[in-house]
């Protein structure tokens, strides 16, 4: 064999061996949670089981972090409802809390939130996603009621599911940012 021959075949299993690379480094990398910016078609909820609202008198499924997502979720989801009561608490562990409430035929309850809490003055308000029915944003004290900031993520969300409004909303202490990154992808599988 020519040198000229093998210096060719080795550039042209090179180039090969670094476009697979390439292209399965790039195609892992558009798979992971992101911060809110991804397109909501394109998120990839392999870390996601679906969770049947239907027996606790809901009609639709959310789909639900699993314990592989590292967010200190459990195996079990867990409903809370009183029998006849508008609110349910859905917990996966002891960090991922949703509240959710019917509110029945209110369609105004999503706007009339978010204005009053952009115009908080006891609050910093920054919002990561903003749309027309989720708002996910992080929450700090004014400079004028503390020296520290301590910033908490929160999650407001209102969807309409067979004619009928739901809210839904993380615990009042708030989150860490991952956990609400979470909690908004699985608002927005609700189906």
């Amino acid at each position: 064999m020519r040198p000229i021959f093998k210096i060719v075949l080795i550039v042209i299993l090179l180039a090969l061996t670094l476009g697979i690379l390439y292209f399965s480094v790039t195609r892992n990398f558009s798979s992971s949670v992101n911060d809110g910016t991804q397109a909501e078609g394109e998120f990839d909820y392999y870390q996601f089981k679906p969770f049947d609202l239907k027996k606790f008198d809901i009609s639709a499924t959310i789909l639900l972090p699993d314990e592989t997502a590292g967010i200190g979720t459990t195996f079990t989801p867990e409903m809370l409802h009183d029998e006849g009561s508008h609110l349910w608490q859905l917990q996966l562990g002891r960090n991922f809390i949703i509240h959710i409430e019917d509110l029945g035929q209110l369609t105004d309850v999503y706007s009339d939130f978010r204005t009053s809490l952009l115009k908080s003055t006891a609050f910093t308000i920054t919002p990561l996603v903003d749309t027309d029915s989720l708002l996910v944003y992080s929450r700090a004290l004014s400079k004028q009621y503390q020296k520290e900031e301590q910033e908490t993520f929160h999650l407001f969300a209102v969807k309409f599911i067979d004619g009928r409004s739901y809210q839904f909303r993380n615990r009042e202490e708030g989150n860490t940012k991952e956990e609400i990154l979470f909690m908004q992808k699985s608002i927005e599988s609700i189906k």
